[in-house]
């Protein structure tokens, strides 16, 4: 699953290229062009949903945005003009989608991967803290019945 970061981390001056040429294509709308900034911006906010803190998931998330973004402006241009910006920067038609969903698949691997080691991290501290609360119950009954012995 993880075999594939390098290679689309490799894009994303590709990405950020075709990002700069759709922000200046005159077939986009102003709103267009705002989703699509709206989308960037949130790649380079410390303030999101996941924070960036949370290593891995917190970087996956803003680049699922940016790129979710930026497939929504270019499917905004009419297809023959969507492929020459691809080509421009050597992309394909379909190579966004494709890394969409290969992060958000690797996304949830991760989040799954993060809660079973949470819950096995809880089970283990649970079992812990009833061993020590049992030497302890035990430590007091014995002084209890020392001390009531006098």
């Amino acid at each position: 699953m993880y075999e594939k970061i390098p290679a689309l981390l490799k894009k994303v001056p590709q990405y950020a290229k075709l990002a700069l040429r759709l922000a200046r294509h005159q077939e986009l709308t102003l709103k267009e062009k705002s989703i699509l900034a709206g989308g960037l911006l949130y790649w380079a906010s410390p303030i999101d949903f996941i924070p960036g803190v949370i290593p891995a998931l917190g970087q996956l998330d803003d680049l699922i945005v940016a790129l979710s973004s930026l497939n929504y402006a270019l499917k905004k241009l009419p297809p023959d003009i969507r492929k020459q910006e691809l080509l421009a920067v050597g992309l394909e038609e379909g190579e966004i989608e494709e890394d969409i969903r290969y992060l958000k698949a690797l996304a949830r691997e991760i989040a799954g991967q993060t809660l079973n080691f949470s819950v096995k991290t809880l089970s283990f501290a649970g079992r812990q803290a009833t061993k020590l609360m049992i030497k302890g119950t035990g430590f007091l009954v014995r002084k209890l019945i020392k001390w009531s012995q006098g």
